[in-house]
Protein backbone atom coordinates (compact mmCIF):
# COMPACT_ATOMS: atom_id res chain seq x y z
CA UNK A 1 0.00 0.00 0.00
CA UNK A 2 1.05 3.58 -0.61
CA UNK A 3 -0.27 6.68 1.18
CA UNK A 4 -0.73 10.00 -0.61
CA UNK A 5 0.99 12.76 1.38
CA UNK A 6 0.66 15.50 -1.27
CA UNK A 7 -1.74 15.13 -4.18
CA UNK A 8 0.22 17.32 -6.60
CA UNK A 9 -1.71 19.41 -9.11
CA UNK A 10 -3.79 16.59 -10.63
CA UNK A 11 -2.78 12.97 -10.10
CA UNK A 12 -4.97 10.23 -11.53
CA UNK A 13 -4.76 6.42 -11.48
CA UNK A 14 -4.89 5.30 -15.12
CA UNK A 15 -5.13 2.02 -16.98
CA UNK A 16 -5.83 1.07 -20.58
CA UNK A 17 -8.21 -1.75 -19.57
CA UNK A 18 -11.39 0.25 -20.28
CA UNK A 19 -11.20 0.11 -24.08
CA UNK A 20 -13.65 -2.86 -24.46
CA UNK A 21 -16.43 -0.81 -22.85
CA UNK A 22 -16.61 1.93 -25.51
CA UNK A 23 -19.64 0.25 -27.12
CA UNK A 24 -21.51 0.88 -23.85
CA UNK A 25 -20.72 4.58 -23.97
CA UNK A 26 -17.85 4.44 -21.47
CA UNK A 27 -14.94 6.67 -22.57
CA UNK A 28 -11.73 4.73 -23.09
CA UNK A 29 -9.83 6.93 -20.65
CA UNK A 30 -6.38 5.63 -19.89
CA UNK A 31 -3.07 7.48 -20.10
CA UNK A 32 -2.78 10.69 -22.08
CA UNK A 33 0.80 9.69 -23.01
CA UNK A 34 0.62 5.92 -23.61
CA UNK A 35 4.34 5.58 -24.43
CA UNK A 36 5.72 6.98 -21.16
CA UNK A 37 3.02 5.10 -19.22
CA UNK A 38 4.00 1.82 -20.89
CA UNK A 39 7.72 2.41 -20.23
CA UNK A 40 7.12 3.15 -16.55
CA UNK A 41 5.31 -0.18 -16.20
CA UNK A 42 8.04 -2.09 -18.03
CA UNK A 43 10.72 -0.63 -15.75
CA UNK A 44 9.07 -2.29 -12.73
CA UNK A 45 8.22 -5.59 -14.44
CA UNK A 46 4.47 -4.94 -14.84
CA UNK A 47 2.17 -5.79 -17.71
CA UNK A 48 1.89 -2.92 -20.17
CA UNK A 49 -1.66 -2.05 -19.05
CA UNK A 50 -1.08 -2.21 -15.28
CA UNK A 51 -2.69 0.71 -13.38
CA UNK A 52 -0.22 3.50 -12.60
CA UNK A 53 -0.34 7.16 -11.57
CA UNK A 54 -0.46 9.95 -14.13
CA UNK A 55 0.85 13.17 -12.57
CA UNK A 56 0.15 16.55 -14.16
CA UNK A 57 2.82 19.24 -13.69
CA UNK A 58 3.68 18.13 -10.12
CA UNK A 59 4.74 14.68 -8.89
CA UNK A 60 2.72 13.67 -5.80
CA UNK A 61 4.20 13.04 -2.37
CA UNK A 62 3.93 9.37 -1.34
CA UNK A 63 4.73 7.23 1.71
CA UNK A 64 5.58 3.56 1.14
CA UNK A 65 4.28 1.06 3.69
CA UNK A 66 6.39 -1.84 2.38
CA UNK A 67 9.36 -2.47 0.15
CA UNK A 68 8.45 -1.79 -3.47
CA UNK A 69 10.06 -1.14 -6.81
CA UNK A 70 8.88 2.00 -8.55
CA UNK A 71 9.77 4.11 -11.56
CA UNK A 72 9.14 7.64 -12.77
CA UNK A 73 9.09 8.40 -16.51
CA UNK A 74 8.87 12.07 -17.41
CA UNK A 75 10.87 15.29 -17.23
CA UNK A 76 11.33 15.23 -13.46
CA UNK A 77 14.87 16.08 -12.31
CA UNK A 78 14.45 16.53 -8.56
CA UNK A 79 13.16 13.14 -7.43
CA UNK A 80 13.89 12.96 -3.71
CA UNK A 81 13.27 9.99 -1.43
CA UNK A 82 13.34 10.70 2.31
CA UNK A 83 14.63 7.86 4.47
CA UNK A 84 15.40 8.19 8.16
CA UNK A 85 15.30 11.98 8.05
CA UNK A 86 17.70 12.27 5.10
CA UNK A 87 16.80 13.20 1.52
CA UNK A 88 18.33 11.25 -1.35
CA UNK A 89 18.28 12.37 -4.99
CA UNK A 90 17.20 9.63 -7.41
CA UNK A 91 17.07 9.52 -11.22
CA UNK A 92 14.00 9.21 -13.43
CA UNK A 93 13.83 6.56 -16.11
CA UNK A 94 15.04 3.52 -14.19
CA UNK A 95 13.93 0.95 -11.63
CA UNK A 96 14.08 2.36 -8.09
CA UNK A 97 13.48 0.67 -4.75
CA UNK A 98 11.78 2.07 -1.66
CA UNK A 99 11.66 0.58 1.84
CA UNK A 100 8.74 0.69 4.29
CA UNK A 101 8.51 4.19 5.71
CA UNK A 102 10.29 5.90 2.81
CA UNK A 103 8.69 9.07 1.47
CA UNK A 104 8.76 10.22 -2.14
CA UNK A 105 8.65 14.01 -2.04
CA UNK A 106 6.39 16.09 -4.27
CA UNK A 107 8.23 18.03 -6.97
CA UNK A 108 7.51 20.03 -10.12
CA UNK A 109 8.23 18.91 -13.66
CA UNK A 110 10.83 20.87 -15.58
CA UNK A 111 9.26 20.23 -18.97
CA UNK A 112 6.19 18.61 -20.40
CA UNK A 113 2.73 18.25 -18.91
CA UNK A 114 2.66 14.70 -17.51
CA UNK A 115 4.84 12.07 -15.84
CA UNK A 116 4.03 8.48 -14.96
CA UNK A 117 4.70 6.74 -11.66
CA UNK A 118 4.47 2.94 -11.73
CA UNK A 119 4.81 0.50 -8.84
CA UNK A 120 5.73 -3.18 -9.05
CA UNK A 121 2.47 -5.16 -9.11
CA UNK A 122 0.44 -2.13 -10.16
CA UNK A 123 -2.28 -0.23 -8.30
CA UNK A 124 -5.45 -2.11 -7.43
CA UNK A 125 -8.33 -0.27 -9.04
CA UNK A 126 -11.78 -1.17 -7.75
CA UNK A 127 -13.45 1.00 -10.37
CA UNK A 128 -12.89 1.64 -14.06
CA UNK A 129 -13.90 5.25 -13.36
CA UNK A 130 -11.04 6.41 -11.15
CA UNK A 131 -11.01 9.73 -9.35
CA UNK A 132 -7.98 11.96 -8.75
CA UNK A 133 -6.06 11.17 -5.59
CA UNK A 134 -6.37 13.35 -2.50
CA UNK A 135 -4.14 13.87 0.51
CA UNK A 136 -4.58 10.97 2.91
CA UNK A 137 -5.71 8.44 0.29
CA UNK A 138 -4.28 4.94 0.62
CA UNK A 139 -3.88 2.96 -2.61
CA UNK A 140 -3.51 -0.81 -2.49
CA UNK A 141 -0.87 -2.48 -4.65
CA UNK A 142 -1.04 -5.96 -6.14
CA UNK A 143 1.39 -8.67 -5.13
CA UNK A 144 4.66 -8.67 -7.05
CA UNK A 145 8.04 -10.34 -7.16
CA UNK A 146 11.13 -8.12 -7.04
CA UNK A 147 11.76 -7.08 -10.65
CA UNK A 148 15.08 -7.13 -12.45
CA UNK A 149 16.34 -3.52 -12.36
CA UNK A 150 16.18 -1.77 -15.75
CA UNK A 151 17.07 1.60 -17.20
CA UNK A 152 15.93 3.69 -20.15
CA UNK A 153 18.73 4.15 -22.67
CA UNK A 154 16.65 6.74 -24.50
CA UNK A 155 13.06 7.71 -25.17
CA UNK A 156 11.50 6.86 -28.55
CA UNK A 157 10.10 10.40 -28.71
CA UNK A 158 11.31 13.81 -27.60
CA UNK A 159 9.61 16.20 -25.18
CA UNK A 160 7.99 19.14 -27.02
CA UNK A 161 9.41 22.55 -26.14
CA UNK A 162 6.32 24.75 -26.20
CA UNK A 163 5.45 24.08 -29.83
CA UNK A 164 4.78 21.11 -32.05
CA UNK A 165 3.81 20.05 -35.55
CA UNK A 166 1.20 17.32 -35.21
CA UNK A 167 0.78 15.01 -38.18
CA UNK A 168 -2.77 14.19 -39.19
CA UNK A 169 -4.71 12.09 -41.66
CA UNK A 170 -7.73 13.48 -43.52
CA UNK A 171 -10.91 13.69 -41.44
CA UNK A 172 -14.08 11.87 -42.40
CA UNK A 173 -16.01 15.16 -42.83
CA UNK A 174 -13.24 17.08 -44.60
CA UNK A 175 -15.63 17.65 -47.54
CA UNK A 176 -17.79 19.84 -45.28
CA UNK A 177 -15.11 22.54 -45.15
CA UNK A 178 -14.37 25.13 -47.80
CA UNK A 179 -11.09 25.07 -49.70
CA UNK A 180 -10.13 28.25 -47.85
CA UNK A 181 -11.05 26.57 -44.56
CA UNK A 182 -8.79 23.59 -45.28
CA UNK A 183 -5.92 25.94 -46.17
CA UNK A 184 -6.53 27.86 -42.95
CA UNK A 185 -6.39 24.68 -40.87
CA UNK A 186 -3.02 23.64 -42.27
CA UNK A 187 -1.45 27.11 -42.44
CA UNK A 188 -2.49 28.51 -39.05
CA UNK A 189 -0.40 28.39 -35.89
CA UNK A 190 -2.93 27.58 -33.16
CA UNK A 191 -2.63 28.37 -29.46
CA UNK A 192 -3.29 25.71 -26.80
CA UNK A 193 -5.82 27.43 -24.50
CA UNK A 194 -6.27 26.99 -20.73
CA UNK A 195 -9.85 25.80 -21.40
CA UNK A 196 -8.48 22.31 -22.03
CA UNK A 197 -8.50 19.07 -20.07
CA UNK A 198 -8.19 15.31 -20.50
CA UNK A 199 -11.31 15.33 -22.70
CA UNK A 200 -9.89 17.69 -25.28
CA UNK A 201 -7.39 20.40 -26.13
CA UNK A 202 -9.19 23.57 -27.22
CA UNK A 203 -7.24 25.64 -29.72
CA UNK A 204 -7.44 29.30 -30.62
CA UNK A 205 -6.51 30.84 -33.96
CA UNK A 206 -7.93 31.75 -37.33
CA UNK A 207 -11.37 30.16 -37.67
CA UNK A 208 -11.80 27.28 -40.12
CA UNK A 209 -14.62 28.07 -42.57
CA UNK A 210 -17.23 25.60 -43.76
CA UNK A 211 -18.48 24.78 -47.23
CA UNK A 212 -21.82 26.18 -48.30
CA UNK A 213 -24.68 24.54 -46.43
CA UNK A 214 -22.58 23.29 -43.52
CA UNK A 215 -22.01 24.74 -40.04
CA UNK A 216 -20.03 22.04 -38.22
CA UNK A 217 -23.02 20.19 -36.80
CA UNK A 218 -23.53 16.57 -37.87
CA UNK A 219 -25.56 13.60 -36.68
CA UNK A 220 -23.72 12.13 -33.69
CA UNK A 221 -21.33 9.33 -34.58
CA UNK A 222 -18.41 7.49 -33.02
CA UNK A 223 -15.30 9.49 -32.16
CA UNK A 224 -11.80 8.58 -31.01
CA UNK A 225 -8.84 10.13 -29.24
CA UNK A 226 -7.00 12.15 -31.89
CA UNK A 227 -10.06 13.37 -33.78
CA UNK A 228 -9.95 17.10 -34.54
CA UNK A 229 -13.48 18.49 -34.38
CA UNK A 230 -14.53 21.89 -35.69
CA UNK A 231 -17.67 23.28 -34.02
CA UNK A 232 -19.61 26.21 -35.45
CA UNK A 233 -17.10 28.67 -33.94
CA UNK A 234 -14.47 27.36 -36.37
CA UNK A 235 -11.95 26.78 -33.53
CA UNK A 236 -10.42 23.25 -33.50
CA UNK A 237 -10.80 20.85 -30.59
CA UNK A 238 -8.32 17.96 -30.39
CA UNK A 239 -10.03 15.09 -28.58
CA UNK A 240 -7.92 13.29 -25.98
CA UNK A 241 -8.09 10.29 -23.63
CA UNK A 242 -11.32 11.10 -21.76
CA UNK A 243 -13.31 12.17 -24.82
CA UNK A 244 -16.88 10.93 -25.12
CA UNK A 245 -17.59 7.94 -27.38
CA UNK A 246 -19.83 9.86 -29.81
CA UNK A 247 -20.08 13.45 -30.94
CA UNK A 248 -21.85 15.75 -33.35
CA UNK A 249 -19.16 18.07 -34.73
CA UNK A 250 -17.49 17.71 -38.11
CA UNK A 251 -13.99 16.20 -38.03
CA UNK A 252 -11.48 17.93 -40.27
CA UNK A 253 -8.54 15.63 -39.43
CA UNK A 254 -7.23 12.94 -37.09
CA UNK A 255 -3.90 13.23 -35.26
CA UNK A 256 -1.91 10.07 -35.92
CA UNK A 257 -1.39 7.66 -33.02
CA UNK A 258 2.38 8.18 -33.03
CA UNK A 259 1.93 11.91 -32.31
CA UNK A 260 -0.65 11.67 -29.51
CA UNK A 261 2.09 11.44 -26.83
CA UNK A 262 3.48 14.73 -28.16
CA UNK A 263 0.07 16.41 -27.82
CA UNK A 264 -0.25 15.01 -24.29
CA UNK A 265 2.97 16.72 -23.18
CA UNK A 266 2.15 20.21 -24.48
CA UNK A 267 1.14 22.84 -21.94
CA UNK A 268 -1.40 25.67 -22.22
CA UNK A 269 0.21 28.48 -24.18
CA UNK A 270 1.99 26.07 -26.53
CA UNK A 271 1.78 26.59 -30.29
CA UNK A 272 0.49 23.85 -32.59
CA UNK A 273 0.52 23.40 -36.35
CA UNK A 274 -0.91 20.50 -38.34
CA UNK A 275 0.66 18.65 -41.26
CA UNK A 276 -1.20 16.09 -43.35
CA UNK A 277 0.21 12.61 -44.04
CA UNK A 278 -1.40 9.61 -45.65
CA UNK A 279 -2.50 6.47 -43.80
CA UNK A 280 0.51 4.45 -45.00
CA UNK A 281 2.97 6.97 -43.55
CA UNK A 282 0.96 7.10 -40.31
CA UNK A 283 1.15 3.32 -40.00
CA UNK A 284 4.89 3.29 -40.74
CA UNK A 285 5.52 5.95 -38.09
CA UNK A 286 3.55 3.98 -35.51
CA UNK A 287 5.39 0.74 -36.34
CA UNK A 288 8.72 2.55 -35.91
CA UNK A 289 7.62 4.00 -32.58
CA UNK A 290 6.52 0.57 -31.31
CA UNK A 291 9.85 -0.95 -32.37
CA UNK A 292 11.90 1.81 -30.75
CA UNK A 293 9.83 1.60 -27.57
CA UNK A 294 10.68 -2.07 -27.32
CA UNK A 295 14.39 -1.38 -27.81
CA UNK A 296 14.96 1.52 -25.41
CA UNK A 297 15.03 -0.41 -22.11
CA UNK A 298 17.94 -2.55 -20.96
CA UNK A 299 18.79 -4.36 -17.75
CA UNK A 300 20.65 -2.06 -15.38
CA UNK A 301 22.86 -4.73 -13.84
CA UNK A 302 22.87 -2.92 -10.48
CA UNK A 303 20.17 -2.14 -7.95
CA UNK A 304 19.90 1.59 -7.30
CA UNK A 305 20.63 1.89 -3.59
CA UNK A 306 20.71 4.79 -1.16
Amino acid sequence: MIEILEKGFFTLPVTSKRHPFASLGVPAGGPMDPVRYLLANRLVGNLDDAPALEATLILPGIRFTERRAFAVVGEVRGIFLRRGGEKHLLPAGQTLFAEAGDELLACSMEQGMRAYLAFSGGIRMDSLRPKPVSKGDCLALSESATPVPKILDRLPLSMPQGEAVLRVTEGVQSDQFSEAGIRTFYNTEYLYTPQSDRMGIRLSGQAVSFAAGYDGNILSEGILMGDVQIPSSGQPILLMADCQTSGGYAKVAHVITADLPVAAQLRPGSKIRFRQVDVFEAQALLHRQVRETGECIRENGLYTSL
